[in-house]
């Protein structure tokens, strides 16, 4: 099967971020990489409606997370801890406070600050406007602080 070369190129430059969004999501290295491998499968089914769309990468973060998620519900239930005894405590502490947040923030944050996706593109690929993006990121911020014993983070 021959894939196009644009897809090639975004799954080249984008698979790092997009573990990286699930790995902080869930903290299962093994669950992140599935997640991953499974959004790009699954955005190549669709390539021929995502090819020119701006937001693909976004979609294809998102859609990864959703199936980390997916795969955290169906899981036994093991403790968190055990799924991600090999983090340091502080990002151990940090993955379990992200996972707490409602949904959308958990997406806003992951995306905006583990992918490094700008407000905008965050937008596009959560489907809603800017100013819905900041307030998920300005509550999630708080949410994190107050939970992990810190100030207030802003940015």
């Amino acid at each position: 099967m021959r894939v196009d070369p644009a897809f090639q190129e975004l799954y080249r430059e984008e698979f790092p971020a997009v573990f990286r969004a699930a790995h902080a999501l869930c903290g299962d290295r093994a669950l992140a990489e599935d997640a991953a491998q499974e959004a790009f499968a699954r955005a190549l089914e669709r390539w021929s409606r995502l090819r020119d769309r701006p937001w693909a990468a976004g979609w294809v973060v998102t859609t990864a997370l959703n199936v980390a998620r997916r795969a955290l519900r169906r899981r036994p239930d093991a403790p968190a801890d055990a799924r991600v005894q090999v983090e340091p405590d502080d990002r151990l502490d940090l993955v379990r406070a992200i996972r707490r947040l409602p949904r959308r923030q958990q997406e806003a944050v992951v995306l905006r600050y583990v992918t490094d996706l700008p407000v905008a593109e965050v937008a596009r690929a959560m489907g809603v406007e800017e100013g819905t993006v900041k307030s998920h990121l300005a509550r999630a911020r708080a949410a994190l602080a107050r939970e992990l014993g810190g100030e207030r983070i802003d940015g």
